[in-house]
């Protein structure tokens, strides 16, 4: 998917194209992760907010009990769909940031479904069935189906008492009284409703394959982590406040109060604040992807250094040392424990094929060494099937995945080198996977991406004008000291 961005914190203008690992580069205060906070919010929004514009169909269903939709007609609607969602949304960014609209009234976020992955539109339809109560007093039920034929949605309106095995039956039908039915019950049939549940189904058959379930991972997860418990209190005190002020009949100001007692978070940090808070239901879950590739937890595990423990009431590190296990409170633990943290839960009892991971700076707090190890887990994680997009400021990463680009081609001694310094087939990573930007100018600009590697000019200018300082002044001392 595509995404157009304009007037949005420091960006003024940008096209980004998810890859199957995405990430962006750039100084600081350039507008990194304003991106990967909007295409967040997207992807977490769209679901019950597609149009298809189905009234005449409705009207159809109203009046006969039955109407029959060919979803393979369906292609430019889903187009339009996505396009005005998209510009109803960036009315919603100043919510996703949780600002002042004002700021952001003239943002505009567009996304774009490439004509490549259209192709398969008919193939990525999903066949099933649902039942739905759309009135408790007349028991009208709603049925949505396309399991006869795939391209067909039939959508039945009808009784409960007249539900049996062969309704869905194109023969079967006539025998059912469905119009009669329908005007005994037309006075309160919910017409809003009807259409909700019809374009909720058309979003799950049509919308569903084109849109990635997000989770994001923010700079701020170190202190989400520590402090979750805190943010609790902080929630309760102020519901203790206003019931001893209700109690005290002492007029109160629940706006003051609100901003007074609790810190407003930005919609992707309020989520990973929930995501910390149910780590204890969450981490009785076994994740499909960390079922089928056990190997990726058990890298991430080598760069965390151990295991957690979560309960009710804490959380704990887990550790070999001296050939001994041990167990610290996670506020006890380094730096990187707690900022792999959430990585670590959610790659062990979430993450699945189809999802993407959106994650600011990864390489937060890590050695070089480790981050070298990130590179590997990223490619692997991309071979699982889940999408990355990330922002980052580490040079080591980027070379890293240099590195595991350039392992795609063939030469002469590859097995030799990947046998000495450790790389396996799982890490080779294809270029054409990869999409890197450069956050500068107000915009974002593509990197090249070729056979050898990833060029970024904002890492290797940096690196250059830094040694080449260094190179001078040594040669300058050397000739006038005595070392």
């Amino acid at each position: 998917m595509k995404f157009e961005i304009s007037n949005l914190g420091y960006i003024k203008q940008a096209e980004i194209e998810l890859g199957d690992l995405t990430i962006i580069c750039g100084k600081n205060n350039t507008g990194k992760t304003y991106v990967n906070y909007a295409i967040y919010g997207f992807f977490n929004n769209w679901q019950s907010n597609l149009d298809f514009e189905i009234e005449d169909d409705i009207n159809q269903l109203l009046e006969q009990g039955i109407v029959q939709i060919d979803l393979s007609e369906y292609k430019n609607k889903l187009i339009n769909s996505i396009s005005k969602f998209s510009r109803s949304y960036s009315n919603y960014l100043s919510r996703i940031f949780n600002i002042n609209e004002k700021l952001l009234k003239k943002a505009n976020f567009i996304a774009n479904i490439d004509s490549l992955s259209l192709n398969d539109f008919e193939k990525n339809i999903k066949q099933e069935t649902r039942f739905y109560s759309v009135n408790q007093e007349e028991k009208l039920m709603l049925i949505v189906s396309n399991d006869e034929k795939k391209n067909i949605l039939k959508i039945i309106l009808f009784p409960d008492k007249l539900l049996s095995p062969d309704i869905l039956k194109t023969d079967g039908l006539e025998k059912y009284p469905l119009k009669e039915a329908l005007e005994k019950a037309k006075e309160d049939i919910n017409k809003t409703t009807i259409k909700l549940f019809i374009n909720i189904n058309l979003e799950i058959k049509i919308a569903e394959s084109y849109f990635l379930n997000p989770f994001i991972i923010t700079s701020e997860r170190t202190g989400v982590s520590l402090f979750y418990k805190e943010l609790d209190i902080n929630k309760n005190l102020m519901i203790d406040m206003m019931k001893n002020k209700v109690y005290q009949n002492i007029p109160f100001d629940f706006k003051e109060i609100f901003d007074g007692r609790i810190s407003r978070y930005s919609k992707p940090v309020q989520d990973e604040i929930n995501f910390v808070r149910d780590l204890d239901r969450i981490s009785k879950r076994t994740g499909e992807l960390a079922k089928n590739n056990p190997e990726i937890i058990d890298l991430l595990i080598d760069v965390i250094g151990g295991d957690y423990s979560v309960t009710d009431y804490s959380m704990s590190f887990k550790f070999i040392e001296d050939n001994q296990p041990r167990e610290i409170p996670l506020y006890a633990a380094s730096s990187t424990v707690k900022s792999l943290m959430n990585l670590y839960f959610y790659l062990k009892h979430l993450a699945k094929p189809g999802d993407i991971l959106i994650i600011d700076e990864p390489e937060l707090n890590l050695h070089p060494e480790n981050q070298r190890k990130l590179a590997k887990l990223f490619t692997r994680l991309t071979k699982s099937g889940l999408k990355l997009l990330m922002t980052t400021h580490s040079d080591y990463l980027i070379k890293e995945l240099n590195n595991l680009i350039i392992l795609k081609n063939d030469f002469e001694k590859k097995l030799e080198l990947m046998e000495e310094y450790e790389y396996s087939n799982e890490d080779i990573l294809e270029p054409d996977k990869v999409r890197v930007y450069i956050a500068e100018n107000n915009t974002l600009n593509p990197a090249k991406i070729t056979p050898l590697g990833i060029e970024v000019p904002t890492f290797d200018d940096e690196i250059i004008n830094m040694t080449d300082f260094y190179d001078e002044a040594y040669y300058e001392v050397i000739d006038n000291i005595d070392i």
